[in-house]
């Protein structure tokens, strides 16, 4: 029998005494350069011909090995053949044979609604090189996702209506089943996702962790665990409308917020002043630490960054803006604040609350 699911009080809460506050992270030293994003010089044409920038296998006094990205064809169960880079996790060396490895924290990346995956790919090669497992989907219509089996016409997100645009929900779920699928190998523990969305795709990401904690069956028949895996959430320039589908109601949701006093999920919001979205993004971001309670009274400054739970990143003197700021690799001093301020301080940290536990179900129970 699986344990017992924990509240959302008890993960995002954990031992601290306070929980969020607004962390204000000053980016304009950084001198951020223009972005070049990967894969500008290549044609979509061969899968196989992308190119990411990379290190070697490990540098020579490294212990671990950074297995080389893969492209996959994903899917969907409405017929998407959806194209997807996938970095696994680094693995150890010298690692005794049969040694068991600790699972990963997996990660969704998704693209901005008028790119593709190639803008985040360097992104996902940082993850990877911190320790990290991650899967960068083309979303349909996008990229290399244009095909439909039993269809001749491609995909063109461009000639999307509402419902097609709310329907690249699917390609997030079907990542996250790859993920479950890596996960019951061992590799990754999908009890400690996070998602990172750009620009108007931030709509179906929140909707998609909406759906992920409430709207599916937190654990089928047998007792094994479906969702509630999310464990951080991170928006890049987030604006409040996609499609004429607003996440305004859906941010105001205690899952967020915190407004019913059982904890919020971990978040960050990252945006330029420069934007013509910057208002909106900001907006976001308030309504989201609006009833977290303030913990701006701690004096230490490492503890408050421990017990922060909503960190806001605005760009005041960098043009960057929207994926150029997580595209680019020479801004890697903000990836680092990033990944240890949210995703090692707030789900890492937690990972003996999760322990990995099996995913596949047992046939044999249901004959």
């Amino acid at each position: 029998m699986q344990k017992t699911l924990q509240s959302r009080s008890q993960f995002f809460h954990g031992s601290l005494k306070v929980t969020a506050f607004f962390m204000l992270l000053s980016v304009s030293a950084l001198q951020l350069q223009a972005a070049t994003f990967v894969g500008d010089s290549m044609g979509f044409a061969p899968l196989q011909g992308e190119k990411i920038e990379r290190p070697g296998s490990a540098s020579s006094d490294d212990e671990v090995e950074i297995p080389k990205y893969k492209h996959l064809i994903l899917d969907t169960p409405d017929g998407v053949h959806l194209k997807c880079t996938y970095f696994a996790p680094p693995k150890l060396k010298d690692a005794a044979e049969g040694a068991p490895a600790t699972p990963a924290m997996p990660f969704i990346l998704l693209h901005g609604w008028d790119g593709d995956r190639r803008e985040l790919l360097n992104y996902g090669l940082y993850l990877q090189k911190s320790g990290h497992a991650v899967i960068v989907p083309d979303l349909r219509g996008h990229g290399q996702s244009v095909s439909v089996e039993g269809l001749k016409k491609p995909l063109d997100y461009k000639k999307f209506r509402k419902p097609e645009v709310m329907s690249a929900q699917k390609d997030i779920e079907r990542c996250k089943k790859f993920l479950v699928q890596k996960h019951n190998q061992g590799e990754v523990n999908i009890d400690l996702l996070s998602v990172v969305a750009v620009g108007d795709t931030s709509v179906l990401a929140v909707q998609w962790v909406l759906n992920d904690w409430y709207a599916f069956p937190s654990h089928n028949p047998q007792g094994i665990k479906q969702g509630q895996d999310v464990k951080s959430l991170m928006l890049v320039s987030p604006v409040k409308k996609l499609a004429g589908v607003s996440m305004m109601n859906n941010i105001q949701h205690p899952l967020f917020t915190g407004v019913d006093g059982t904890g919020a999920m971990p978040m960050l919001v990252l945006w330029s002043s420069f934007e013509k979205t910057a208002k909106e993004s900001k907006e976001i971001a308030e309504i989201f630490g609006k009833h977290r309670p303030d913990i701006s009274k701690i004096e230490d400054k490492a503890e408050r960054s421990k017990a922060s739970e909503l960190i806001k990143v605005s760009t005041k003197k960098s043009r960057l803006s929207g994926v150029e700021m997580i595209a680019n690799s020479k801004v890697n001093n903000l990836w680092k604040a990033i990944t240890v301020g949210l995703f090692q301080n707030k789900v890492a940290a937690n990972a003996d609350k999760f322990p990995w536990i099996t995913r596949e179900v047992n046939t044999e129970d249901d004959e």
